[in-house]
């Protein structure tokens, strides 16, 4: 959820370079060097989203060991001593931004139009160079870029890609953070009953405690008593024995 959020500031920051670059003045080979920072950002980013040996947003989902659910443990419970786990079931189909199989990934899929077509485009070039490669938020170019009106046209539609993968990334993140809410609900719930447990253990040691202080004190008690009676009872003798010798 963090290499989501992340990732969304960096795609709202290449949009509004977009914009800037609208302007007739603008050096366009200078503001794709920054973008070109940001891009590369977004993949180090998605790469880095690691956790358990598993990555969620960069993945290949033609790999043998793909599988697009993924489950949290929600809860363990015993009863009877039979164990029940239940399970939050994921989709993490929902928030790939790269994908290696096909590029269809929110980052490596081609810019569309609202009608879901791809862009054409010829001034806006693949900063990565590979022939054949889709232009995407990932990998588009704008530093060819020039004021005639077709060009103009093209960086609009790149504008227009973005702010829709923007969209899509929102939607993403929504699905994603309603996952992470019902983990932190799940996860207080756990802390407060395994606080509850901790309690009711302590209560039950401390009753134990009075009970064995208490008895401590009757045997201390029970001692002193008989102390007193054997050196009462040695006096006793001792008066009787002074009798004879008298």
């Amino acid at each position: 959820y963090t290499a989501l959020d992340t990732t969304k500031e960096i795609v709202t920051e290449i949009k509004k370079k977009l914009v800037a670059a609208r302007d007739a003045g603008v050096d366009r080979a200078k503001v794709q060097t920054e973008i070109t920072d940001l891009q590369n950002q977004l993949k180090g980013s998605a790469s880095s989203a690691v956790f358990n040996g598993e990555n969620w947003l960069d993945v290949d989902s033609s790999a043998t060991a793909y599988n697009a659910t993924r489950a949290v443990v929600a809860s363990f419970s015993r009863a009877g001593g039979a164990v029940s786990i239940d399970k939050i079931d994921i989709d993490i189909s929902k928030m790939h931004l790269f994908d290696a199989n096909g590029q269809v990934g929110l980052y490596d899929e081609a810019l569309e139009d609202d009608t879901g077509t791809a862009y054409t485009f010829t001034a806006v070039t693949q900063r990565t160079g590979t022939a054949g490669a889709k232009i995407s938020v990932f990998t588009f170019d704008i530093s060819g870029v020039t004021n005639a009106a077709a060009d103009l046209t093209e960086l609009e539609n790149v504008t227009k890609g973005v702010d829709a993968v923007l969209n899509q990334l929102t939607d993403s993140a929504s699905y994603l953070g309603s996952i992470k809410k019902r983990v932190d609900i799940q996860n207080d719930f756990v802390t407060a009953l395994s606080d509850a447990i901790t309690r009711g253990v302590g209560q039950l040691v401390d009753a134990n405690m009075e009970e064995e202080s208490t008895k401590l004190q009757a045997l201390q008690v029970q001692q002193q008593l008989g102390i007193q009676a054997l050196s009462i009872a040695n006096s006793s003798m001792q008066n009787v024995l002074s009798l004879f010798r008298g």
